[in-house]
């Protein structure tokens, strides 16, 4: 898979179509591409001087009086504009760099443009789908098409959410009086069930080779960064105060 940075050097179309793709600003490819190439033709003024200085520290034993004294003036002026370059290609790379975490992966072509998931385009239907009657135009909309085995019923399905309250599995009202919004207290068999299946799935991918992992549950900012756009995310990733670290949202992100 090529890098964000190869695609940005020599394709940026593909990159400005895949932020359109998803409604996102375009203008940002050409900002780090401006910032790219300035970082080039800096890093190329620098490495050109620190040739030319290291031609003149190598003349310098060589010579005497008036001529030698030229020749160490000159290197040390150099050494003051190499500084100077440095701080600048540095400054240009990390513009970049910050440009380009922003930019995400370039979208594959069968993704279909939408504003929601109702844009979704389905590819199969499994199963026999039991369809509410108020639903049942949205669904034969949705599978227009497909051979679906379906049964239509009078009755609203209940969401999975208050199934869970209703069934005295969870409390959600409860957990957020005490830790906020988000939170959900899980009771009983419920407990059993979502310990049962991390460890069906931990064993399931463990016997297909993979290695267990239990990552850092906090990770800072600069390693953050180089996952996700973190300036995206600062109401909706929780930060311990006074420190530099934020509590992950996922084990993806530290692996």
């Amino acid at each position: 898979m090529w890098s964000i940075l190869y695609l940005l050097r020599n394709n940026p179309e593909k990159l400005r179509w895949s932020q359109k793709r998803r409604g996102l600003d375009e203008s940002i490819i050409d900002k780090a591409l401006k910032y790219d190439i300035a970082w080039r033709k800096s890093l190329k003024q620098l490495n050109d001087l620190r040739h030319k200085h290291n031609l003149i520290s190598r003349e310098i034993p060589k010579l005497k009086g008036v001529e030698r004294e030229e020749k160490i003036k000159e290197a040390k002026r150099i050494e003051k504009e190499i500084s100077t370059l440095e701080e600048e290609e540095k400054r240009l790379e990390m513009e970049r760099e910050k440009l380009l975490r922003s930019i995400p992966n370039v979208v594959h072509e069968d993704v279909p443009i939408g504003e929601s998931d109702l844009d979704n385009v389905p590819i199969r239907f499994y199963g026999k789908h039991r369809v509410w009657k108020g639903h049942l135009d949205a669904f034969l909309k949705q599978t227009e098409g497909f051979k679906v085995d379906y049964e239509v019923i009078d009755w609203k399905p209940v969401g999975h959410a208050d199934a869970l309250e209703m069934l005295g599995l969870g409390d959600t009202l409860r957990a957020a009086k005490v830790a906020g919004s988000r939170f959900y207290y899980l009771f009983e068999d419920l407990v059993w069930l979502d310990l049962a299946l991390l460890l069906y799935a931990l064993d399931h991918m463990a016997k297909l080779g993979f290695k267990p992992c239990i990552p850092p549950y906090m990770l800072r900012r600069t390693p953050y960064e180089g996952v996700i756009t973190l300036g995206d995310f600062e109401d909706a990733i929780y930060k311990i105060e006074g420190e530099d670290l934020y509590l992950i949202a996922t084990s993806e992100h530290p692996m």
